[in-house]
């Protein structure tokens, strides 16, 4: 279980180091020196081609994985990445570097699997608290992107995370498959292995197989369009796809792609690349701690209102103190701390449910006969929500200004606060199946239930279990 987890974690972390990349790249690209000189106009390019193709790998690695499995997927995650960050080591004109971050940003779509993986190799238990270390990881991520890249030149830093991704191919070799895609394709004996590699007792072991059966009872194996129909596909689409807009709405991607622009535009003093360290280091330790818990412990309605409701607060004041000072020199400006420590407690309000749930949530909402496809459709909506509001950064500030982008942020938070009181679903500390039933219909969850209380487990089949022939 371990090494499914650090598998599905390194995911995490270089998708942390691409969407961070940029925000140390381009300063080094725009000093008079570069080997690769860039305009305002290539800048944003960069920043937003890291996450051009994700759509596409999104959309196609939902059906390769729902026919190939999910291990693949990773496998493919950790070479594409790798590809990616070598060519950007080598890159000699702005193209190239075009090239790398297209290729990352392929790869970046493939994330989906991670959730789907860890999702049906977790435990009930273990799911919550295995989901919670993601946001962890991705903030691990984004930091060694600052570290290395931000004291490195950016070739090298490159180079250096291309031969991460391609160490971690290797490990990757020797993890499980999915127990529950080896069911869904029709070996169960291979899926009561696999349940066993993973430290399952035969008690366990048993029971996850019943409910392997029950999800995939009826169901056929091809995704079709008449399924998305169905009310336990397209609700928790509607609602998810609803989710990551709002969150790419609400700035999170502005900050992370831009960030040290974004710190200068603030119109403080300090200096830019020390504050986004600090607050890299930050996000580390409230991930690691209350962010861990909050995901593993809280429902994920209320960390969804209580995110919302903080970082709506946090925009409001650091908006208020731009329009305030906003024809005011920098360097005169009065409580310059003021809004660096609001953008802080807007980092750790988004950590407890906004940046971090919508991405974990995919893997636990949709049915086991399209979770791969569906997981890969909304990331679609998500990615591209991402790129549509990371190319438009520099319109944004020049059309609203720095105070109203921030007034703009702080009212898509507001939403989300209605999200998560009356919409988002409930999926802590429920199984799998629990989470699909809540989506039926009244009367096809009723013909369920007796089933799922009474499980049809006879007790030969216990007994091979217990003797581990099953």
């Amino acid at each position: 279980m371990m090494l499914c987890g650090y598998g599905a974690m390194m995911v995490f972390i270089f998708n942390g180091t691409t969407e961070g990349q940029s925000a140390v790249l381009l300063p080094q690209l725009k000093q008079k020196d570069s080997l690769i000189p860039v305009t305002a106009e290539e800048e944003t390019w960069i920043a937003s081609l890291g996450i051009l193709l994700s759509p596409v790998s999104s959309l196609l690695i939902g059906t390769i994985v729902d026919v190939f499995g999910r291990k693949l997927g990773l496998l493919s995650f950790h070479i594409c990445m790798g590809l990616g960050f070598g060519i950007i080591a080598f890159a000699t004109e702005v193209w190239h570097i075009y090239a790398g971050r297209c290729i990352c940003g392929f790869a970046l779509g493939l994330e989906v699997v991670a959730v789907v993986y860890l999702a049906e190799t977790c435990t009930k238990k273990q799911r919550s608290v295995l989901l919670a270390f993601i946001s962890a990881a991705f903030v691990i991520g984004v930091l060694l992107a600052y570290v290395v890249g931000g004291y490195l030149p950016w070739n090298i830093a490159s180079a250096i995370l291309s031969l991460m991704c391609f160490l971690n191919f290797l490990i990757q070799l020797l993890a499980p498959e999915s127990p529950a895609w080896l069911y869904k394709r029709g070996r169960p004996d291979a899926s009561t292995r696999s349940l066993q590699k993973l430290g399952r007792s035969p008690e366990g072991i048993a029971r996850e197989l019943e409910m392997l059966r029950l999800s995939s009872k009826e169901q056929s194996e091809k995704f079709q369009l008449r399924v998305f129909l169905e009310p336990t596909v397209w609700k928790p689409f509607l609602i998810l796809s609803f989710y990551h807009f709002l969150q790419a709405a609400t700035g999170v991607y502005h900050f992370m792609y831009y960030t040290l622009d974004f710190i200068e535009r603030l119109g403080t003093t300090y200096d830019p690349l020390t504050v986004s360290l600090i607050l890299s280091v930050i996000r580390v330790v409230i991930n690691a701690t209350l962010g861990m818990w909050i995901t593993a412990r809280m429902s994920r309605r209320l960390a969804t209102v209580i995110s919302s409701v903080g970082m709506c607060a946090s925009l409001i004041g650091m908006g208020v103190w731009e329009h305030v000072y906003r024809d005011t020199p920098v360097g005169a400006r009065n409580y310059e701390w003021f809004p660096i420590v609001l953008l802080n407690l807007y980092i750790i309000f988004g950590i407890i449910g906004v940046t971090t749930l919508p991405w974990l949530m995919s893997g636990e909402v949709f049915p086991l006969r399209v979770r791969g496809s569906m997981s890969g459709a909304v990331f679609v909506v998500a990615t591209g929500s991402m790129f549509v509001f990371i190319k438009s950064y520099d319109w944004s500030i020049e059309a609203l200004g720095m105070s109203g982008l921030l007034f703009t942020f702080a009212a898509m938070s507001f939403l989300g606060i209605f999200l998560g009181a009356f919409f988002l679903p409930e999926t802590q500390n429920k199984t799998l199946y629990e989470i699909e039933r809540g989506f039926m219909s009244k009367s096809k969850r009723v013909a369920t239930e007796w089933t799922v209380q009474k499980p049809d487990i006879n007790e030969e089949a216990q007994r091979e279990m217990a003797s581990g022939q099953g």
